[in-house]
């Protein structure tokens, strides 16, 4: 991917503009560049840097729908589970669940049951994938270190874990290769209005410095929670949207979910589960992690009316996820000690009637059109991105009085998802000289187009160089030259997920990483020293309870 130039931007009449490059904007924008749609994605911040960097990580049919009777969205997302299972298989992988049973649960042994068969029966795997019901001690064979006091028993099904941020940047990748334009770190500053109706979007590009006024023939606003600020565009009213308007508003109830991340010997965790919080009854989710050396544990889910752009978790936040650790495994007792690190999202959902719980706020999305006849969507989840993306196209190209036309999207891999066998592409880095916990990560996040690695690794000798935090020069380069990295944050948090999963972040290797990356960016050293800063006092927000220092290695626990 490169970045389009502003020239290019003014000189072109695209069919589409889509605003949001979260994993909705980027569904959409693929699907509209495989219906032959000239189509430009906007992001303000960087691909995946909202909602779709800071899920639960799962492509899941979400069982726990089931409780509020919306059966027609886990169908659906269970069907959608296994087309992500054959469209990116690099960044998704089945794992066994359990779902745990206690005295005094609100579910029974045959309820679960029974919601487990409709889960095997939606998804169309249940010949390969069947749940079973286990006993308290099958339980406690397979999981030794659970609480076992008034244990009943569990069921044991199965879902997919993802790495969302790069499940978002894969899409992206996919888009532009199917001839969409894409562009990060620059924000639509407003609407281009003929005769009342949007024609394009004025954009401020933040790496050139230019404001562009860009053409098109219909605008859509895929923006998350950010939707109403985006709908504000259309009316110069701040917020509008927020409130049922009557002219195509959405009322927007965003949530907040935190996850908490610990080490695996520190939380004995093989399998995931789904338990009661011991705080409000509510459904959560100890995760054994992808890499297989850690555990996250989520999520809140509380309703959030703060500033979007810097959601964080707190010390409560953290504290509530800690006793669920404590309560699911009492002998791990774990506090802020022993937490790796921590991430807070916002989910996008459409409020309910009044008097709905939070958790129990529909998850299905919804597609409205606005006054200057900007289409927006809001709500759904990462799971059903393909379905929404296909319904949004859709939805434009009946606005612009054109023939619904079929798309390949739902039927193409994602960048990197073309089918290859892992263990062979492997063997190829590891015969080629990488070593192998590099190659091991390099085959997970690129898939098939690691070999674009292997290749420079072989031809370039200055890209083998380890720059620590398992990264190597090569790596580097491609997050730049084929990924559009372009700060800091993008390499550390979606590039790499190096933020996630480790106690420090990275910043015990920060400023060789940092010489690396700015040398390919052209900064100068102040340039570089406010990148190192604006990052390090993210991964110090990220770890409440905790201090974490430039170069300090293992972060220690706060004072006091």
């Amino acid at each position: 991917m490169s970045r389009p130039t502003p020239a290019s931007l003014r000189e072109t009449l695209f069919d589409l503009v889509v605003i949001g490059g979260g994993i909705t904007g980027a569904a959409a924008a693929r699907d509209a560049a495989m219906r032959g749609l000239s189509t430009l994605l906007v992001e303000k911040d960087d691909f995946a840097a909202g909602t779709s960097s800071r899920s639960s990580k799962l492509i899941h049919g979400g069982l726990r729908y089931l409780q509020t009777y919306q059966f027609g969205l886990v169908a659906e997302s269970l069907r959608e589970r296994e087309r992500l299972l054959r469209l990116a298989p690099h960044l998704t992988e089945v794992r066994p669940f359990l779902y745990l049973l206690y005295r005094g649960d609100p579910e029974t042994r045959a309820l679960l049951g029974l919601g487990l068969t409709f889960y095997d029966v939606a998804s169309g795997a249940w010949l390969r994938r069947r749940h079973r019901m286990l006993n308290p001690r099958q339980v406690l064979e397979r999981e030794p270190h659970l609480r076992s006091e008034d244990l009943l028993g569990a069921g044991l099904f199965h879902d997919a874990l993802t790495d969302d941020a790069r499940l978002t940047l894969d899409t992206v990748k996919a888009a532009d290769r199917s001839g969409a334009t894409v562009l990060n770190h620059a924000t639509v500053t407003g609407l281009v209005l003929e005769n009342g109706t949007a024609r394009g979007v004025r954009v401020a590009d933040e790496i050139s410095g230019e404001t562009v006024e860009v053409h098109a023939r219909q605008v859509l606003n895929a923006t998350g929670p950010w939707a109403d600020v985006t709908r504000s565009l259309e009316t110069g009213a701040p917020g509008a949207g927020t409130e049922d308007d009557g002219s195509g508003g959405l009322r927007l109830r965003p949530t907040k979910g935190v996850h908490i991340v610990l080490r695996r010997e520190d939380f004995p965790l093989s399998t995931a589960l789904f338990l009661r919080s011991p705080d409000d009854n509510r459904v959560v989710w100890p995760i054994p992690s992808r890499d297989g050396e850690h555990v996250y544990i989520g999520t809140t889910d509380t309703d959030y009316s703060g500033d979007l752009d810097h959601v964080v978790p707190d010390e409560a936040d953290v504290q509530y996820l800690l006793n669920v650790a404590n309560r699911a495994v009492p002998t791990a007792r774990v506090t802020t000690d022993h937490v790796v690190g921590s991430w807070a999202g916002l989910r996008p959902l459409v409020a309910p009637p009044p008097g709905t719980s939070e958790s129990n706020t529909p998850r299905e999305h919804v597609i409205t059109t606005g006054p200057t006849g900007m289409i927006t969507i809001a709500g759904g989840k990462l799971t059903s991105n393909l379905v929404m993306a296909k319904h949004l196209i859709d939805a434009a190209e009946k606005a612009l009085g054109r023939r619904r036309t079929a798309s390949a999207a739902r039927k193409t891999p994602v960048a990197g998802g073309a089918p290859v066998d892992p263990g062979v592409v492997l063997r190829q880095a590891v015969d080629a000289g990488v070593p192998e916990p590099i190659a091991r990560s390099w085959v997970r996040r690129y898939g098939s187009d690691t070999h674009r690695l292997i290749t420079r690794w072989r031809t370039e000798p200055a890209a083998r160089r380890e720059i620590g935090a398992g990264l190597t020069v090569g790596e580097v380069e491609h997050a730049v030259r084929r990924e559009m990295c372009g700060s800091l944050d993008d390499l550390m948090v979606r590039r790499t997920s190096l933020f996630f999963w480790s106690a420090d972040g990275g910043l015990g290797q920060i400023d060789d990483i940092a010489g690396v990356l700015g040398g390919l960016l052209g900064w100068d050293d102040a340039t570089r020293e406010d990148e190192i800063a604006r990052y390090e006092a993210k991964v110090a927000e990220h770890r409440p309870g905790r201090t974490v220092t430039r170069g300090g290695g293992r972060a220690a626990p706060a004072a006091g």
